[in-house]
């Protein structure tokens, strides 16, 4: 270890970075941590609470109590309802509102059971020339009824009206009928 370079000591001083830092103590010096009179505050504070305690703080005296008188001007009144309160009020009256049932008539009520029963029913397609087809258009919405409802009930009275049909259909059999 002779021949070896000497370590040299670390202090506050080669720690700090290119002067940038600062010793976070007061520099002791070289020689020691200081003399004996200097025992009690070689780190640079006094964290034991000896020494001179400072001035004392004078007592406060406290303030003497304010009364506080009420106004006698009247308070306002009951701020305005936001509109969008009132909105919200009117709109969930109108929600809840009960729903207006339309009466029907008997006649109405038939023919609209007669048009939604789901019985065995048969697909046809009909097919009408341009004429014909803006006619039944024309006729379903003067009557308000739909064109397949007018179809229909024109060919019960024309099935009707050709006697011979209800006499083969009598011959069918029951299950042919059904169908």
């Amino acid at each position: 270890m002779l021949g070896s370079a000497k370590i040299g000591s670390l202090s506050s001083s080669l720690l700090a970075r290119k002067g940038q830092a600062r010793p976070a103590m007061r520099s002791q010096g070289y020689a020691g941590f200081g003399g004996i009179g200097q025992g009690l505050d070689d780190l640079g504070w006094n964290d034991m609470g000896s020494g001179d305690p400072g001035p004392l703080v004078a007592p406060v005296e406290p303030a003497p109590v304010v009364r506080i008188e009420p106004m006698d001007a009247e308070l306002p009144t009951e701020a305005p309802v936001p509109q969008v309160l009132v909105e919200r009020d009117a709109l969930q009256d109108f929600i809840t509102a009960p729903v207006a049932v339309k009466s029907v008539s008997v006649a109405t009520a038939t023919r609209f059971r007669r048009e939604t029963a789901r019985s065995g029913k048969a697909a046809f397609t009909l097919r009408l020339d341009a004429e014909r087809h803006l006619r039944l258009r024309l006729a379903s919405a003067v009557t308000n009824r739909s064109a397949q409802l007018l179809v229909t009930e024109a060919l019960d009275a024309l099935l009707k009206s050709v006697p011979e049909v209800e006499t083969l259909v009598a011959q069918l059999p029951a299950a042919t009928r059904k169908r």
